[in-house]
């Protein structure tokens, strides 16, 4: 590739492991994507407890799988190098420490940290406190593992008088935030000495789901194949979504705080307007009440309009493969997701109550979240990107708009336990929500190598110990703007 710019790969160790990456693991995107994943501790953690911990996971089994080199082979794809041992020379992990002896409140970058706040309010850019969520010379490029011998994982922790942040850095190649969430789920057990309870990983040298959807089982047929843009519209579509970034170039990646007591109203009054239209007991989650809320917050410039609205959820699909190909009771640290989606035309977005598009939410997922439509969906995505020049395939319309949301809540990323590894509270316990030794504030920043538009899309990452919920999204400026006047309002 151009890129080497002649540069050479390390030798071939010949003790390692040498086994190919997953197929759904080595997608050309996923090569681009690094993520920055940080917890915050009120309390003040010993950062060589954690290390240890986490070091002595991948002495585990199958974990040592985590602490695998990435080579790019002669065919373009992708392999990991995975060393007999980890010592000093070769580490299963990258780990650094910083320390300040001050108050995290007296830092003028790290005391502007998201805060929680009595109404929905739109908070700072989390990419603000980069420095302090990874080492400067952390890897930004593929290059930077398959030219050298760095390890996948960064552990960087930064502490404080009253604080703690963790962060985890890793190549979307490794896994997605459900393998994320059982590679700390792992950690936390080892931590508190209780190795007995880590899960077996799953899919060390084999893949799983190497021909997941290349037969499926049933002649049925994805639901949304009826929505498929092809063709000239596929152009069309393509030509739409593009001039939204040179009409409306700028744009940001912001925070936002949905507290408690707000979204419990709107639940109240969203199952009160479906139980009064429906005989059956309605239900919708919090999760599609919030992305109901953040599609009317996001496209308001819609209002007017009767584009169809493309409402997609990216989907955990480990669940529903759990009799076969991924056992309940191990861990599967790789990539497993697809879509759901809901189409919903633009005057019923703003023109109906929020129950209604909630709802609509919620049955795209009744609907697609089941074993067989998996199946089809990913056979339909695999035949779009195995043809000649074909990309992923696009669902919801010619001139859809589309909105994208991942959910994070089922990580439990709140309920993390380094309870072990208190040195001592940072803030006194009845002076806050969350627990000793758990978070209270959970961030997550991706960071892209290529130019991938990235604008309405939203991670939710969860619910804190008071029980309300943070969201990262990108708007244009402009939008940000007015939802601030209209949070002022409140």
């Amino acid at each position: 590739m151009k890129w080497f710019f002649g540069r050479k790969k390390p030798a071939v160790v010949p003790t390692d492991t040498i086994i190919p990456l997953h197929h759904f693991d080595d997608v050309p995107i996923y090569r681009s994507i690094f993520h920055d994943f940080t917890l915050r501790f009120d309390d003040v953690l010993d950062p060589e407890e954690l290390s240890a911990a986490l070091r002595r996971l991948m002495e585990i089994g199958n974990w040592r799988k985590l602490g695998a080199r990435l080579r790019l082979n002669d065919q373009d794809k992708l392999e990991y190098h995975i060393p007999m041992a980890y010592d000093k020379e070769r580490p299963g992990f990258i780990f650094t420490h910083v320390k300040h002896e001050g108050s995290i409140q007296n830092d003028p970058v790290a005391s502007r940290m998201p805060k929680m706040t009595s109404n929905p309010s739109v908070q700072a850019n989390p990419a603000q406190i980069s420095k302090f969520v990874r080492r400067p010379n952390a890897p930004k490029h593929l290059r930077d593992y398959i030219f050298t011998d760095e390890p996948q994982l960064s552990l960087h922790v930064v502490t404080f008088a009253d604080a703690t942040l963790v962060s985890l850095t890793w190549l979307h190649t490794l896994f997605d935030i459900t393998g994320q969430a059982a590679l700390i789920d792992a950690w936390s057990l080892v931590l508190s000495g209780q190795e007995d309870r880590v899960m077996e990983l799953h899919g060390y040298d084999f893949d799983p789901l190497a021909t997941f959807g290349c037969s499926p089982k049933s002649a049925e047929q994805p639901v949304l194949a009826t929505h498929e843009v092809k063709g000239i519209r596929y152009i069309l579509f393509a030509v739409r979504f593009f001039s939204e970034f040179l009409w409306w170039p700028k744009d940001e990646l912001r925070t936002l705080c949905l507290p408690a007591s707000y979204l419990q109203d709107m639940r109240e009054k969203a199952l009160q307007e479906l139980t009064t239209n429906e005989t059956s007991k309605p239900f919708v989650s919090d999760g599609d009440i919030v992305c109901a809320w953040c599609t009317r917050l996001s496209l308001k410039h819609l209002a007017s309009s009767t584009r169809p609205i493309a409402i997609t959820n990216v989907l955990d699909i480990r669940r529903f493969l759990s009799d076969d190909l991924l056992p309940k009771g191990t861990a599967y640290v790789s990539n497993a997701t697809s879509l759901v989606q809901a189409v919903v035309p633009a005057p019923e977005v703003f023109q109906k109550p929020l129950s209604f598009t909630a709802q609509k939410i919620r049955q795209g997922i009744q609907e697609q979240a089941t074993r067989g439509q998996v199946e089809a969906f990913t056979a339909l995505q695999r035949e779009n990107t195995t043809k000649s020049g074909g990309g992923p395939a696009i669902f919801g319309g010619m001139n859809s708009q589309l909105i994208v949301f991942t959910n994070w809540t089922k990580g439990n990323f709140y309920e993390v336990d380094f309870s072990s590894a208190v040195v001592e509270p940072g803030v006194p316990v009845e002076k806050r929500a969350n627990q000793i030794g758990r978070p209270s504030y959970v961030q997550a920043i991706a960071r892209y190598n290529v130019k991938i538009p990235a604008r309405y899309a939203f991670t939710i990452v969860g619910k804190d110990a008071a029980g309300n919920y943070w969201l990262y999204g990108r708007l244009r400026t402009s939008t940000w703007q007015r939802i601030e006047q209209e949070f002022a309002s409140l």
